[in-house]
């Protein structure tokens, strides 16, 4: 009894407050990162225009996609071995696994590097951007190589330094501000602020990986430089198979939904893609603000289900989906009705008219955020492969959606593709977590 005192009070308090102080760094991060990303956006949108911010947008996009697709990040891998390993005192394994995600990030970064650079030519004139849009699309592809942010995530995290890689992402994204701000003030067109996106990939690359490697020294732990790698898949069994289904699934999800810019670019051309662009990032900030409620309510569906209270899993479930839900629709209505000059005073005139495509990118932000979280509930009880089946089905319904909205209406249609992304997600998660819920323990039944 003493034992079992001694862990509930003091086992868990440190437990629950390393996470507590964890998520208030990661919290902290993304709220300050999308205030500066917002007011980095505002400098690039009268610096360039639709048109110009479109083919900012469309080359960053194109690096993105193909660095998703062909670079595999190892750090979820090196995450779930490495904190094994620490636990277990193994230093030699976990530098192993250090040491491979390095390797891997270095393998995919050139892979994804060297196709950007290959394909570049190609990629801008069915992108539509101009005789220098090669060239534009080779700068960015730059960044690619030195793309070894996977590692230093996973060592930080591992090492429990969530504090440093918070640190980091602020500093990068005050320092492109920064620029953003002076280039708008210096009248710098295009290639001024491509360069600062050629700067902000590489520091968002290294600055995580330059951190983890001092932090590795401070903790003690030896140089990776003349350490073998033998024995690595032999102390970390399904070392591979997780690097390949941890990826997988994030490939499919992430990559489906940035094609809207390159589609959009491609069919409506840059000044359509630009005024898209400043929609989605708008989206992006309200729903990067309501992230740490999701995080936080999954361990209360975790219990609620741990605890046999499916029918209470459920209600918290739906009750906070409708409260976001709400929230959304009551800030939608505030703001709508403002928007055009919203618009015109932050961002410039030229972007007056993008003010529905806005309103309707916050509204499929508000139903993305409410479809993840009766995700993370459908999780909690077990109906993981039904929630990869509804992902699948909604992404494919998006694509569909792109390819027949766009051409019709522009970034209107961009827009509503992705509210019907979050219809789908949010009706099919929810219809899934309404069904019989398999017993505590037990199998799926099929939908």
């Amino acid at each position: 009894m003493k034992a079992g005192a001694a862990d509930g009070g003091t086992g868990r308090h440190p437990v629950l407050r390393r996470i507590a102080r964890n998520a208030s760094w990661v919290l902290a991060a993304q709220i300050l990162s999308a205030l500066l990303g917002l007011a980095s956006l505002a400098f690039a949108a009268r610096a360039l225009g639709p048109a110009g911010l479109g083919m900012l947008a469309a080359a960053q996009a194109y690096g993105w996609i193909l660095n998703r697709l062909l670079h595999l990040e190892p750090w979820q891998s090196v995450l779930r071995f490495g904190v094994e390993a620490q636990e277990a005192g193994q230093q030699q394994r976990f530098l192993r696994l250090v040491k491979f995600s390095l390797l891997a990030d270095l393998a995919g970064g050139g892979l994804a590097g060297c196709a950007a650079l290959a394909a570049a030519p190609a990629a801008a004139g069915w992108l539509r951007l101009g005789p220098e849009g090669g060239s534009y699309l080779m700068l960015l592809a730059l960044a690619l190589f030195l793309n070894l942010r996977p590692t230093g995530l996973a060592v930080l995290r591992v090492l429990d330094r969530f504090d440093l890689l918070a640190k980091a992402d602020v500093a990068v994204a005050a320092v492109r501000l920064g620029l953003c701000a002076a280039a708008w003030a210096a009248g710098l067109g295009l290639w001024g602020f491509l360069l600062i996106a050629l700067l902000e990939g590489l520091a968002s690359g290294l600055a995580a990986f330059v951190l983890a490697l001092r932090q590795l020294r401070r903790s003690g732990h030896g140089s990776l430089r003349q350490l073998p790698l033998a024995g690595l898949r032999r102390e970390n069994p399904g070392l591979l198979r997780l690097l390949w289904n941890s990826n997988i699934n994030v490939i499919l999800r992430q990559s489906v939904q940035r094609l809207d810019v390159i589609l959009l670019t491609a069919l409506a051309g840059p000044a359509a893609a630009g005024s898209f662009h400043l929609a989605r990032r708008l989206g992006e900030a309200a729903q990067k603000l309501g992230r740490p409620l999701n995080q936080a309510v999954y361990p209360e569906f975790a219990r609620k289900w741990a605890a046999g209270d499916a029918a209470g899993l459920r209600r918290l479930a739906l009750g906070l989906c409708g409260a976001v839900a709400a929230s959304g629709l009551l800030l939608l209505a505030l703001l709508a009705p403002v928007m055009a000059p919203l618009l015109t005073r932050l961002f410039g005139a030229e972007f007056a008219a993008a003010a529905p495509v806005v309103c309707v990118q916050m509204a499929a932000a508000a139903l993305l955020l409410t479809g993840m979280m009766l995700g993370n509930a459908l999780l909690s009880c077990g109906r993981d492969s039904w929630l990869v089946r509804m992902s699948l089905a909604a992404s494919a319904l998006f694509l569909a959606a792109l390819a027949v909205l766009v051409p019709m209406a522009g970034p209107l249609g961009a827009a509503l593709a992705h509210l019907v992304l979050g219809l789908a997600l949010t009706a099919g998660n929810g219809w899934l977590l309404l069904r019989p819920l398999p017993p505590r323990g037990g199998a799926e039944a099929a939908p």
